[in-house]
């Protein structure tokens, strides 16, 4: 697909719904080759225009010469079925393959991050053998002089040649002089030669590794690693078998390899700039610039220096030089950033000489004075003008932050406080954020910063139309969309809100983000890590590239999953990440009263459920890992399934009719029962809007004294239904899915929550509570998480708390995470219904 792609219209249950219908239907079948060639062609020409998705329909749009044609795919059954509006139903059918590669794009971004199967599919790479080379040396015994019946004794002379290696050359000692033993100078054999020396020191040359030159009679050992390891292990054996004789800088290889000891010294180069150069130690003295050149090409192995023979890096420094080497690259001469100091200083095995002015740079970057904000700004609080102070020093050093403050902190008003005190240089700056969020920040430019002018970025209205002053405000799917506009447009601060956004690096929008030219970045979320510490990777390969090394590297160091791994990423990132809690900066907060509600499931959710369970293991087997490595959306659907059936069993297929209330709602019912007699308000959350609409349904008939809005990804003026809410006198209820209700709504009048179906991220869950938990807030709030009992609700919640996370070990102070996998080895162990 082209980056430009189609609009999409969906909720994440009608994706779902037809990821869990094409998991068990191969639907290029339906097509003839003809048409799913042309198909695939429309589809990577990026000529589908728009995707409609309904649970049940997918209607796709395709322009051409101005004129909008399209195709509707449905369900008739188990069969799918099309109609076009075109007269050529052939290339209506082409419309509709490259439909369903649009649809399986789409599916593909939004569950490939998904824990629940991401870190099930992920494949744990095999331990690598250590098959160890090394030899114990032949217990030879030291022998006496020659039998003197041989008029000829062999002699090996060693020589060495940097492009060479080792030399071994056998020759016949005689009254005359020496005469090659070998090649095609040698001398004639007779019964005077040793030739069984000869023959013995043929065979023992070959085992150790040197290769025959028979034109010049030589024996060679190229590689110097090897010829290390000969010096070590097999050269002492040599001269007690043999008679040798060390030409020239030969006999520095009795000594073994030494060790060099590495550092880099770090040079200033302009206000954001330094060099960086290897230096290199042997003993107490220095190495010269020809040996540096020398070293660095050859890099971790064993390396021949002339005038001082075997040498090799430190053990304890190769990890530490290898990152180096591929953090470097091939150019070694390259300017670097000075914010890499933090990640070279973080290597625990090399040290860095910084000149002085480096050094004070360091020390300013740590310094707890920074430049007061504007001071006609008068509303912040302390530790905001704090925030904007640090974010101010950082873009002045030529560094770029991660305001990571927990949510209801106000991160927008001190990014908007930055922004108007940040010094004029005539360049816009860029908001980029989710659609649900632009008009919160042009409602919170306008309330409290009249002066910032505010374009919002959409078709017919881009970068091209206005270059000067300006705040710019774009949700992530504008910011993909105008990918092409970004190389030629420069701002003065690029700002991601949810930053979070682009944990995926190989997602389109990530790649848009990344190519945007900006003098200062900033990156907020209050959840900056959610699965793991890639995203937070990825964060700052936006903010600073290189800071924490390269992916493969990161990925690598992360596959250890060990507190040092986390403890180095922290020092990299501690100097650019402004964390404050509300318990630390908003003591005035009232408190979280937060309960597990267990339900009991009625017979009939019972009966289902384990019918379930029989038909996934039946299918899919008991180990886990190789279920999912061989059918991981057979997995993902059965999971969805069981979780939906802990609600409400007519969320199932073809389970419409059901009348009895689920388990869970017969609790909420009493609970609000309670609450719509003394005008209190609730929030419902629930990850299937599906349920909702069962509830709202069940709700208004039930309880009609209950005030009612709906809060959903389908919801298009958010602000109606927040604002309705907040000003109700009412006894009123929320009905709210949890990402729909987890970014830009503020809805502190609410007195309870109520989470009918854990996620397994427990950052979700939180990012959706604090809308109501935030500064403005009077009372406490009572949050109520409905489980239903020994079920997978059970098993996803136990895995939140092992979860939680990363994040704090990184960002703040936390226990390190377990996956899934550490949890849950078999799949009945994982799905089974308990007794109860």
């Amino acid at each position: 697909m082209i980056s430009n792609g189609p609009s999409r219209s969906f909720t994440q249950e009608s994706v779902e719904s037809w990821f869990i219908k094409l998991s068990d239907f191969d639907w290029e079948k339906e097509f003839n080759e003809k048409d799913l060639l042309e198909g695939r062609k429309f589809y990577h020409q990026g000529k589908i225009s728009g995707l409609d998705i309904s649970p049940e329909q997918i209607i796709l749009i395709r322009k051409i010469k101005r004129e909008e044609s399209y195709s509707v795919m449905e369900w008739r059954g188990k069969k799918l079925d099309f109609r076009t509006s075109l007269d050529d139903e052939s290339l209506g059918r082409a419309i509709a393959v490259a439909g369903l590669y649009e649809l399986e794009e789409l599916i593909t971004e939004i569950h490939e991050e998904d824990p629940m199967i991401g870190s099930l599919v992920e494949e744990n790479s095999p331990p690598q053998n250590s098959t160890s080379t090394e030899t114990n040396p032949k217990d030879a015994e030291k022998t006496s002089e020659r039998e003197r019946r041989f008029q000829a004794q062999l002699l090996i002379e060693l020589s060495v040649s940097g492009k060479k290696g080792l030399m071994a050359k056998p020759l016949w000692k005689t009254k005359e002089g020496l005469i090659p033993a070998c090649g095609t100078r040698k001398s004639d054999a007779n019964d005077h030669f040793d030739g069984s020396t000869l023959i013995q020191f043929t065979r023992e040359s070959i085992e150790d590794g040197f290769l025959y030159d028979k034109e010049n009679g030589i024996f060679r050992l190229s590689d110097w690693e090897k010829v290390g390891k000969f010096a070590s292990e097999r050269l002492r054996y040599w001269e007690d078998s043999f008679e040798l004789k060390y030409l020239g800088e030969a006999a520095l290889i009795k000594r073994g390899r030494n060790e060099i000891h590495w550092e880099l010294e770090a040079q200033s180069k302009g206000s954001e700039k330094m060099l960086l150069r290897d230096k290199f130690r042997l003993g107490k003295n220095k190495l010269n610039s020809r040996f540096t050149r020398k070293i660095s090409k050859i890099g971790t192995g064993t390396i021949f220096l002339p005038n001082q023979g075997l040498v090799r890096l430190k053990k304890e420094q190769i990890d530490d030089y290898e990152w180096w080497k591929q953090s470097r690259g091939k150019n070694s001469s390259t300017d670097w950033p000075r914010y890499m100091l933090f990640s070279l200083f973080a290597r625990k095995h090399l040290r860095t000489r910084a000149d002085g002015k480096l050094e004070k740079w360091q020390a300013e970057i740590q310094t707890l004075t920074h430049p007061t904000p504007n001071k006609k700004i008068k509303f912040l609080r302390s530790y905001q003008k704090e925030g904007v102070s640090k974010l101010l020093w950082l873009h002045k050093l030529g560094c770029h932050g991660l305001l990571a403050d927990e949510m209801g902190l106000g991160k927008t008003i001190q990014t908007l406080a930055l922004i108007a005190s940040s010094p004029k240089i005539n360049l816009p700056d860029l908001v980029v954020c989710p659609a649900s969020v632009v008009p919160v920040w042009e409602q919170e430019v306008t309330t409290h910063f009249p002066g910032i002018k505010v374009e919002v970025l959409k078709q017919g209205n881009d970068f091209s139309k206005h270059d000067k002053e300006c705040l710019w405000v774009a949700s992530y799917t504008q910011i993909r969309r105008h990918r092409s506009l970004l190389e030629s447009h420069q701002f003065r601060c690029a700002i991601l809100d949810e930053a979070q956004m682009i944990k995926n690096p190989q997602a389109k929008v990530t790649q848009a983000c990344l190519a945007i030219n900006a003098r200062n970045r900033l990156a907020l979320s209050g959840t900056p890590l959610e699965n793991s510490a890639m995203d937070v990777w990825t964060i700052f390969r936006f903010l600073m590239p290189g800071l924490l090394g390269g992916r493969r590297e990161m990925e690598k160091e992360l596959q250890k999953d060990s507190p040092k791994t986390h403890l180095m990423i922290k020092r990299q990132i501690a100097p650019f990440v402004i964390r404050r809690l509300k318990r630390d900066v908003a003591k005035e907060l009232p408190p979280k009263i937060e309960a597990e509600v267990p339900c009991i499931l009625n017979q009939e959710q019972k009966k289902i459920y384990k019918l379930l369970v029989e038909q996934g293991i039946l299918a899919n087997g008991e180990n886990l890992q190789d279920a999912v490595k061989n059918s991981p959306t057979h997995i993902f659907s059965l999971l969805t399934r069981l979780r939906q059936s802990c609600c409400d069993l007519r969320l199932l297929p073809n389970h419409k009719e059901i009348l009895e209330t689920g388990a869970k709602e017969a609790i909420l019912l009493q609970k609000l029962n309670d609450l719509a007699h003394n005008g209190s308000k609730a929030i419902i959350f629930s990850q299937f809007t599906s349920y909702l609409s069962i509830l709202e349904q069940n709700l208004r008939t039930k309880i009609p004294k209950l005030k009612i809005v709906k809060l959903t990804g389908a919801t298009r003026d958010r602000t109606q239904p927040v604002k309705t809410f907040q000003e109700s006198k009412d006894s009123t209820v929320m009905l709210a899915s949890l990402k729909a209700a987890g970014l830009g709504v503020t809805l502190t009048s609410a007195d309870y929550i109520f989470l009918m179906d854990p996620w397994w991220n427990p950052a979700v869950e939180e990012q959706a509570i604090d809308r109501a938990h935030r500064i403005g807030r009077t009372k406490p709030i009572f949050i109520y998480r409905l489980i239903a009992q020994g079920t997978i609700e059970e098993k996803v919640r136990e895995f939140q708390k092992e979860k939680k996370d990363t994040f704090e070990e990184i960002v703040g102070d936390i226990e390190k995470p377990t996956r899934l996998l550490e949890h849950f080895k078999d799949l009945e162990d994982l799905i089974k219904l308990e007794n109860f």
